[in-house]
C-alpha cells in the first residue's frame, strides 16, 4: 500500500467513526426501554396509534410523544389514550425543553364537547414552578380542584355545607410522606428526563418521582370516578413543549402493597391539617375548617 493510500483509508475509516458515533445517540433517542414483565407499553416510539388529539399540538419528535406550540394557545388540550382504565399501575418518563410550561397525567377522566378535553382527576407534570402544585393530585375541572398537595399524605372527604344543596370540599392531612424541598431537589432540569410513577387501586392514589412518594392519597369522597380514561394535558399559556416516553401500563386486580418502593420519610404536617372548600368557591384558597 502507498502512503497516499494509506492516508486515505485512515481519513475514510475515522469519516465513518464519527458518522456512526453522531448516528447512535440518534437511534438510542428513539428506542423504548424494555417493557417490565406483566406491563403493557402504550406508546411504539414512533406513531401515537390508540391516543387521539389535535395533531397541531401532539406529534411524535425523538422518540418521545410530544406536545409543543410555539406560540401561546388559549385553551386546554389533551391527547386521549382511548382505552379506559379502573386499578392499575402507569409508569412513564418525561421531560420539559422549556422553562415554562403545565400538564399532566389525566386519570379516570371523561370526555367533554370541545377540542379534545378530559375532565377528571390529573397527577401534575410540570416544570418547578410553583412548588406547592408541583405533583400534586387535581380535580380537572371539577370542584375539588387542589385535591392533594406535594408532599401530602391525605384524605379528601365530602360534606354538607349551608344547609344543603352546597358541597364542602375537606382535605384532611394526615402527615408529610417528604419534604417538598427534598422532592424538588432530584428533579432534573429542563431537557433531562425525569422517571414517573401512577399507581390507582380503589379510593388510593400514589404518585412518585424519580423515586421519592409525590403523594399518598385517600379519595373518600362518594362522588368520586371509579373508572375511565387516560391522557396528556397540554395547558393553556405561553409557549412551551414537553416530552413523554417509555409509557407502561399494567391493571391491577389487589390492593398493591407499596412498602419500600419509594424514598418516603414521614413528618409531622404544618398546620391547619383540615381545610375546606366550597363547591361554590372554586379557585379560592381553602379555609381552616372549624372544630
Amino acid at each position: 500500500m502507498t502512503a497516499r493510500r494509506g492516508i486515505a483509508a485512515l481519513k475514510s475509516s475515522a469519516l465513518a467513526m464519527l458518522v456512526t458515533c453522531a448516528v447512535a445517540p440518534a437511534m438510542a433517542q428513539g428506542q423504548q426501554a424494555p417493557v417490565p414483565a406483566g406491563f403493557t407499553s402504550m406508546f411504539d416510539g414512533k406513531t401515537l396509534n390508540g391516543w387521539k388529539g389535535d395533531p397541531t399540538i401532539w406529534s411524535v419528535r425523538d422518540g418521545a410523544i410530544t406536545g409543543s406550540s410555539d406560540t401561546p394557545i388559549s385553551a386546554n388540550t389533551y391527547l386521549i389514550y382511548e382505552k379506559p382504565y379502573a386499578n392499575f399501575e402507569i409508569r412513564f418518563k418525561y421531560r420539559w425543553l422549556t422553562d415554562v410550561g403545565n400538564s399532566g397525567l389525566q386519570f379516570r377522566s371523561g370526555q367533554i364537547a370541545g377540542n379534545y378535553i378530559l375532565a377528571g382527576m390529573q397527577a401534575n407534570v410540570t416544570p418547578v414552578g410553583k412548588p406547592e402544585r408541583f405533583a400534586m393530585l387535581y380535580d380537572e375541572l371539577g370542584e375539588r380542584q387542589e385535591m392533594v398537595l406535594l408532599g401530602q399524605k391525605a384524605t379528601i372527604t365530602r360534606a354538607q355545607a349551608a344547609g344543603g344543596g352546597q358541597g364542602r370540599i375537606i382535605r384532611t392531612v394526615t402527615e408529610m410522606v417528604n419534604s417538598r424541598e427534598e422532592i424538588l431537589s432530584h428533579v432534573k432540569p429542563s431537557g433531562e428526563w425525569n422517571e414517573d410513577v401512577l399507581i390507582v387501586y380503589g379510593n388510593r392514589y400514589w404518585h412518585a418521582v424519580n423515586g421519592y412518594l409525590a403523594f399518598d392519597a385517600t379519595d373518600d369522597d362518594p362522588l368520586n370516578a371509579r373508572d375511565g380514561l387516560l391522557g396528556w394535558q397540554f395547558h393553556k399559556g405561553p409557549a412551551s413543549t414537553v416530552q413523554f416516553k417509555d409509557i407502561v401500563i399494567r391493571p391491577l386486580t389487589a390492593m398493591p402493597d407499596i412498602t419500600g418502593r419509594f424514598i418516603t420519610k414521614p413528618h409531622a404536617a404544618p398546620e391547619p391539617r383540615v381545610t375546606y372548600k366550597d363547591s361554590t368557591m372554586v379557585g379560592m384558597a381553602d379555609k381552616a375548617l372549624p372544630q
